[in-house]
């Protein structure tokens, strides 16, 4: 999928909502993109990787129904992890930021983990796999980091945060195929992350994977016809 150029038509919600903003003409707001962070827990099954995802509540203000991975943004006391944590220096250098820099984007992951599946990782078992921006026209927007850790041995991944009203294991490719049936709601990153997932056999070989990582910022255009359309410009 690298360096390829993704054209989502927007349907439903996402429509009325870009619709809108696009009416505002030269008046239309940007809101600044709060800085947070989401993870792609994987573990083996029977045709492969596997990954946990929630579906979120339909009264969520930000992607209310959409299939998601664990996640938030990031609170002011995730700013407090210490720069030097083991492992968080090797995973910012693939980031291609300052382990300062990443500090908050990586006590964001570990917590909002634990606070919504009951699932406790550590910065040395995160991986770098991508870092994406909501797009401009969306009243709430996320500049986030996705990251991925194999499921640790002798845990349960679990709704604990109320935030969700579905979730479970699910191979890449079953998900894909289900989103393009129109089954389930997902995000483009989401979609992203789970089309470069199925590419492995493995979780170790997923989790050895140093892709390159680029900050991804999806832009609204309009077709002829009048639809607007997300246009996404991959690394």
């Amino acid at each position: 999928m690298s360096g390829e150029v993704l054209r989502v038509p927007l349907r439903g919600g996402l429509r009325a909502t870009a619709d809108a903003w696009l009416a505002r003409g030269a008046d239309a707001e940007v809101a600044e993109p709060r800085p947070a962070a989401t993870v792609m827990l994987v573990r083996d099954g029977a045709s492969g990787p596997e990954v946990y995802v929630q579906r979120r509540v339909s009264t969520m203000a930000f992607a209310p129904s959409m299939v998601v991975f664990p996640g938030g943004r990031v609170d002011p006391a995730d700013h407090t992890l210490d720069p030097t944590t083991p492992g968080l220096a090797d995973l910012a250098a693939h980031m291609g930021v300052t382990p300062e820099a990443a500090a908050p984007f990586v006590a964001a992951a570990l917590r909002e983990v634990e606070e919504e599946c009951g699932v406790r990782v550590t910065a040395a078992d995160l991986r770098g796999r991508g870092h994406w921006v909501t797009p401009a026209f969306e009243p709430r927007r996320y500049d986030t980091w996705i990251l991925a850790a194999a499921m640790p041995e002798g845990q349960e991944a679990a709704e604990t945060s109320g935030e969700s009203d579905g979730h479970g294991w699910v191979h890449p490719a079953d998900a894909l195929r289900r989103a393009a049936a129109g089954e389930v709601r997902m995000m483009p990153p989401q979609v992203w992350a789970l089309e470069a997932l199925r590419e492995f056999a493995d979780v170790e070989a997923f989790l050895a994977d140093r892709p390159q990582i680029a900050r991804v910022a999806p832009v609204l255009e309009v077709d002829p016809d009048g639809t607007p359309v997300l246009v996404t410009a991959l690394p």
